[in-house]
């Protein structure tokens, strides 16, 4: 009984001399523990110091010089240059060889049979060429905007990938201390049970939460490699690839950005409709080029007889080619209507992107806004608060004066808060990312 005393005033006595709660319960292990925990940590620390940190911004960099779905509009941009070439180019000469036999009148009993030869050079027309080329002209800028709208879409991925990592990397160390908290626990509470007191029901309560923590700390490091993995991907790096995040200024403040009016418009940074603007410039340059498919068009020829028993004969012809059938005038006139409807179907298309993305910049300030208050409550008022209940509980259990129970319950809301906490910060990060993509703003 003596012994017992004394190892109650001593517990006690540790408990005022460190308040601090941390410090308090490593105090109850032996030095030899201390020492092999020292050692675990400082191994931990010497493995992750062979990783590299990559910032959100290299992360991006990465995407963008090594993705190759990026690397292709190159030479998709590149072939879209290279066919306005092809607009200048004329149509091949052409030469040939013909035998047959002519005659001056309808007399179809001679057999005189002539060789020709003859070169044929067909010329553009001025106005078709100079449409073609301009129609031509407007494909790479096109392409150029599918690369941005592309980018801007991994960007976003990317971005969702490393802060969902981040929220489960602070979950993981938010389990770990609590697997700790509980494991320093259930040592306390097996030593008074040794001395008389305690509660085995509690205490295998206790042992129920440390497993089922355990299997959360599993799921959440298994979902941060996955994470690392898709990233890896996104980078076109090797999937094992194995990266700190750096933790700095993730969150961005956009509180004092406006909402969007109706008026409001996106059209200069958004290069979805960026390419819809593209698309509706080389939709009217491809009608122009359409109404003048009825344009003439030019060519020399030069021929060559050779008679037999009489001496070579040539001849030199300006041609000149024009659609002269009125259903071919028809065919050109109703497809360039049918462009027209075609351009005017587009621009509603474009008014009605631009709407909808007004709408979800306003959404997701609106979202930005709540989460910024929310887990501002969190840091401020209930998580100080569950932390204060649970030292409480477990300072009066410590004294003799709760129970093991009790402190479990303050254990489990203080967690409970803590993951709460984290979900509304994805939240706000998700929203942060997806309001990034809707304004294109790396």
């Amino acid at each position: 009984m003596k012994n017992r005393n004394t190892e109650v005033r001593t517990f006690e006595h540790s408990i005022y001399e460190h308040p601090n709660l941390y410090s308090f319960v490593i105090r109850l292990f032996d030095c030899s523990i201390v020492c092999h925990l020292l050692l675990a940590v400082l191994c931990l620390l010497s493995c992750f110091s062979f990783g590299q940190t990559f910032p959100l911004d290299s992360v991006l960099s990465r995407i963008e010089k090594n993705n190759p779905a990026l690397l292709s509009y190159a030479n998709k941009i590149n072939s879209a240059t290279e066919m306005v070439n092809t607009a200048k180019q004329w149509n091949p000469a052409v030469t040939g060889f013909e035998i047959g036999k002519s005659a001056n009148s309808y007399d179809f009993n001679t057999n005189t049979f002539e060789p020709m030869v003859f070169g044929e050079q067909w010329f553009p027309n001025g106005k078709r060429v100079r449409a073609k080329e301009n129609y031509l002209k407007s494909f790479a800028p096109i392409k150029q905007n599918e690369y941005e709208y592309l980018k801007n879409i991994l960007f976003a991925q990317a971005k969702e990938k490393y802060f969902e990592r981040y929220v489960a990397e602070k979950k993981i160390q938010i389990i770990k201390n609590n697997i700790a908290l509980m494991n320093k626990m259930i040592d306390l509470s097996e030593k008074q049970m040794g001395a008389g007191m305690g509660d085995l029901g509690s205490i295998y309560k206790m042992k129920a939460r440390l497993a089922d923590s355990q299997t959360m700390l599993l799921h959440e490091q298994n979902l941060a490699n996955s994470l690392t993995a898709e990233m890896n991907s996104l980078m076109f790096s090797d999937l094992s690839q194995q990266f700190l995040l750096d933790t700095n200024n993730l969150i961005k403040n956009y509180k004092g950005v406006k909402f969007l009016s109706v008026k409001d418009s996106l059209e200069k940074k958004r290069s979805d409709i960026q390419k819809m603007n593209s698309e509706i410039s080389s939709m009217k340059l491809n009608q122009t080029l359409a109404s003048l498919q009825g344009k003439p068009t030019y060519g020399v020829r030069l021929e060559h007889t050779t008679s037999f028993g009489s001496s070579a004969m040539y001849d030199a012809m300006f041609q000149m080619s024009i659609p002269i059938f009125a259903k071919s005038k028809n065919w050109y006139k109703s497809e360039a209507k049918s462009m027209g409807f075609e351009i005017s179907a587009m621009e509603q298309d474009k008014q009605a992107m631009l709407n909808m993305a007004n709408n979800m910049v306003n959404v997701l300030l609106l979202a930005l806004n709540t989460e910024y208050a929310e887990t501002e409550n969190y840091t401020k008022n209930v998580l100080p608060a569950y932390k204060k209940s649970f030292d409480a509980n477990l300072l009066a259990y410590s004294q003799n004066t709760g129970d093991l129970m009790k402190v479990i319950l303050a254990l489990d809301d203080l967690q409970m808060g803590q993951m709460k906490y984290l979900e509304h910060l994805g939240i706000l990060l998700k929203a942060q990312a997806d309001y990034e993509k809707e304004m294109q703003i790396r």
